[in-house]
């Protein structure tokens, strides 16, 4: 197996006014095989996205903490809380908006994006739902090219999935499609990944391997985006 570290420190922090974030990828400069953009936002109350337009990528939404209320131009609106995670893809071209649906406390959300599999689809939004015992010291699927146990659909040979991962726990995870990597993302608590400690907001991206393990110190929440490799890892 060969890895690469994205550590907290190594991604690109930046404060706003109204959010707080740090981007372990950017569209269009840095990527991890189709891994693109990686967005970690803190969004204040009240506060959000403007409606605003993409076209060719794949936009998926991890809420961490909060409600965050979504609106698009193929008329699909709701809100979305921790347990729900929404993918959109753009194709010829969306129109969105993604607020805070509240006014007192802020949000917390990962903005994934991964380039599309085939170019200028239809526009389409879709979301999983699951209960947080659902990912309970198991790996859970949410996402995947062929919408396999009521995932929601990618367009993409992708496949995203979620673990809460209690302490002295090891699950081992299986890469789903032959060649592809996996970059496993720690929202919270500590694991261990190929000899190497991940705490909060580090990551790891594995490739050319069939199988990850991964050990749990203390609770830890992780984010699974398993991508096709074919064009490599740029990261600066």
């Amino acid at each position: 197996m060969q890895f690469i570290l994205r550590r907290n420190a190594d991604r690109m922090h930046k404060t706003d006014a109204w959010k707080k974030s740090a981007y372990a990828f950017v569209p269009y400069q840095t990527n991890f095989g189709e891994l693109c953009g990686f967005a970690d936002d803190w969004v204040n109350a009240a506060q959000g996205f403007g409606m605003h337009p993409h076209q060719n990528m794949e936009i998926t939404t991890i809420l961490l903490q909060g409600t965050q209320a979504h609106k698009d131009n193929t008329g699909s609106q709701r809100v979305i809380d921790n347990l729900t995670i929404q993918t959109m893809s753009a194709g010829t071209g969306i129109m969105h908006s993604e607020f805070n649906a509240s006014d007192s406390e802020a949000f917390h959300s990962y903005q994934i994006w991964v380039y599309p599999k085939t170019e200028n689809v239809a526009p389409r939004y879709g979301a999983f739902k699951f209960a947080s015992e659902d990912k309970l010291n198991t790996v859970l699927l949410a996402l995947s090219p062929d919408g396999r146990n009521g995932t929601a659909l990618i367009n993409q040979d992708a496949f995203f999935s979620v673990l809460t991962l209690e302490a002295g726990q090891t699950v081992t995870y299986k890469i789903n499609m032959q060649g592809n990597g996996v970059y496993i993302h720690n929202s919270g608590g500590e694991v261990i990944i190929a000899n190497n400690s991940l705490t909060e907001g580090d990551a790891i991206g594995c490739y050319d391997t069939t199988e990850v393990t991964i050990t749990a110190t203390s609770t830890a929440e992780l984010v699974f985006v398993e991508v096709p490799m074919q064009r490599g890892i740029k990261l600066n």
